[in-house]
């Protein structure tokens, strides 16, 4: 498909978006009341309008709370603290959130309590407890299953299915999608798990746009993400002096984004829940649950959850360095042999004159599951598989070269970077190469690889070149209004280069810089 038309409005919608300063909102949502403070300062500074609905004892006037210390506003508080230093030093930072259970009671009846510390302020946010009845499935431990490290990509599909399958049940949302981070930024939904009358999302993508980076940073700042009800009114917060900034954050009660909310009423979603899948502190992926209407889940819940997705990322992290160290054994004997390989051209009068030239070519090629390949060296060049023409080859060597490109170089879509090379992307759309000094023939020896050209189809939830869409001529920006299957088929890419390319490439390359090395000292 062609460049997107609107270019500039999806600019400006994702600068609106990253300049909304989601943690200085001034409300909350309705489903529990807010209490906040000045770090190192018991006194209540903040609260939010619906106190008098919640806590016993006030009228309908809450302000009245407003510069009193929180242990004499809520007697119970130092009680559900416990003992321990929390109990003198629950106002100052601190790295992790606090369950307080049964901390007060009131019109909503027994409340639970979290509490969370940052640098320049406490939050204290109470929402309904969990009844009785429910406490015993709501506190069982999570499925030994999730702890068992998958083995292969088989086990990983059936891994990931049960976890979303385990969270449906769990929680009883219509949808549970494991949507997962990809290199573009954008996403994709990788396992779902739904009833029968929701239309699956399974294998389609979603523009980065649609998460922008500010909101990216809250979800790596807090396990979980509940919206009961997007339909609900947001609750202004009071403060004893409007000048005093609150930033919430760390609030689970923080109310809704207006661009957030429209986005999934147009998604046909009323209550969502999405919880933060961080591997080795970045961002992988989200867990994100959907149902058509309001749905709130009890903190106690919520957090079984985020056990599960908890253990969900150490089984990635664990997964991803299984494969990892197999594929470093597994290439070894492979990258050894080509060594092997290239020692004796090395040592050949000319290359091309060696006894093995069809081993080498075919180990080359092997190493990385490329199409074609070619040694640079000077003046001397050898070629194995398809290959564009020798002048094309020399000149994308000139390319990297003079661009000072990576020392392992890849791209799978060629001609967009080197336009010279549309010419041949029949042979050459994609190319990874090494590149090496060398200290006794001018110039650099470079390896190179290439891939075919191989059209790609994604399909999107939805045309991701209408992730923004003017209100009606007014300034206001507003989401993408449909989520309908779009594809977009492009040409000059090839297949990507994956991880364990790069890795062998990387690997290969430190071996050839051994040998250089160990030939410098020996002169």
């Amino acid at each position: 498909m062609n460049s997107p038309s609107n270019e500039q409005p999806l600019q400006g919608f994702i600068a609106e978006c990253e300049r909304e300063a989601l943690h200085r909102t001034r409300f909350i949502q309705p489903y529990g009341v807010l209490l906040a403070g000045e770090a190192g300062d018991a006194r209540i500074r903040h609260l939010s309008a619906n106190a008098a609905d919640w806590l016993d004892g006030l009228d309908k006037s809450p302000d009245a709370l407003l510069g009193q210390a929180l242990p004499v506003a809520i007697p119970a508080f130092i009680q559900a603290i416990g003992e321990g230093p929390d109990a003198e030093h629950w106002m100052y930072p601190g790295a992790d959130k606090q369950l307080l259970s049964g901390v007060c009671s009131g019109p909503q009846g027994l409340l639970n309590g979290w509490l969370s510390r940052s640098e320049h302020h406490w939050l204290l946010e109470l929402e309904r407890a969990l009844p009785e009845n429910q406490r015993l499935n709501a506190y069982r431990p999570i499925p030994h299953r999730l702890f068992r490290m998958p083995g292969s990509e088989s086990e990983w599909t059936h891994y990931c299915q049960f976890l979303a399958d385990t969270v449906r049940e769990v929680t009883g949302f219509e949808r549970v999608m494991i949507y997962r981070f990809r290199d573009d930024e954008s996403g994709e939904v990788i396992t779902e798990s739904l009833i029968d009358d929701v239309e699956p999302y399974l294998g389609l993508r979603f523009p980065a746009s649609d998460i922008p980076q500010i909101a990216r940073e809250l979800y790596l700042a807090n396990s979980h993400r509940q919206i009961p009800d997007r339909t609900a009114e947001p609750v202004p917060i009071f403060s004893q002096d409007e000048r005093l900034l609150l930033d919430l954050t760390l609030s689970d009660l923080r109310a809704v984004s207006p661009v957030h909310l429209e986005y999934l009423k147009n998604m046909g979603v009323t209550a969502s829940l999405s919880y933060s899948i961080v591997v080795g502190e970045r961002l992988w992926g989200l867990m994100a649950c959907h149902h058509r209407q309001p749905r709130e889940l009890p903190l106690p819940i919520r957090e079984r959850c985020v056990a599960m997705c908890q253990a969900f990322s150490m089984a990635i992290s664990g997964y991803y360095s299984t494969q990892r160290l197999l594929e470093l054994s597994e290439s070894e004997q492979e990258i050894t042999q080509l060594h092997a390989a290239l020692r004796e051209a090395d040592a050949a009068p000319a290359y091309g004159d060696f006894t093995q030239p069809t081993a080498l070519g075919d180990r080359l090629l092997r190493l990385v599951n490329a199409s074609g390949a070619a040694l640079v060296d000077g003046e001397a060049l050898i070629c194995f598989g398809q290959t564009p023409p020798e002048e094309a080859i020399r000149a994308q060597v000139h390319w990297l070269i003079t661009e000072g490109r990576e020392r392992v170089f890849v791209t799978d879509h060629l001609p967009e970077l080197f336009p010279p090379a549309a010419h041949h992307k029949a042979s050459c759309s994609g190319l990874l190469a090494v590149l090496l000094s060398r200290f006794d023939v001018s110039g650099e020896r470079v390896f190179l690889w290439w891939r075919p050209e191989q059209p790609q189809s994604v399909t999107w939830a939805g045309d991701p070149r209408k992730s923004a869409l003017s209100d009606q001529g007014h300034s206001m920006l507003s989401p993408r209004s449909s989520f309908e299957h779009w594809v977009e088929t492009s040409s000059g890419h090839s297949e990507p280069w994956s991880n364990r390319d790069l890795l062998r490439a990387s690997k290969f390359r430190s071996l050839l810089l051994r040998d250089i090395n160990a030939d410098l000292l020996s002169l």
